[in-house]
C-alpha cells in the first residue's frame, strides 16, 4: 500500500509543478522557444497550457539550454543544401 501512496503522490507534485510551470510558459516562456507565438491569442495559449502542464520537464530543458525551434528537416531543405 505505500508504494501507490508513493507513486500518487509524486504523480501529483509532477503535474503540480507542470501547472506551475504551465502558467509561467504561456505568460513568457513561449515565446523564448518560438518566435511565431509572439501576438497570438488567449485560446491558443489555452491550449498550449494544457500541453505544457505534462511536458513541462523537457520544456524547461530546452528554455534552459536555450534552444529555439528547431527547423524543419525535409527532403527539399536537404537538396538545397547541398
Amino acid at each position: 500500500m505505500i508504494w501507490a501512496e508513493i507513486i500518487v503522490y509524486s504523480v501529483f507534485v509532477y503535474l503540480a509543478i507542470g501547472v506551475l510551470f504551465a502558467l509561467w510558459f504561456v505568460v513568457f516562456g513561449i515565446t523564448k522557444l518560438d518566435d511565431s507565438a509572439k501576438g497570438t491569442s488567449i485560446g491558443f495559449r489555452f491550449l498550449i497550457f494544457f500541453g505544457a502542464i505534462p511536458f513541462w520537464f523537457l520544456l524547461a530543458k530546452r528554455l534552459l539550454k536555450g534552444e529555439k525551434r528547431p527547423t524543419e528537416q525535409n527532403a527539399h531543405r536537404r537538396r538545397a543544401e547541398k
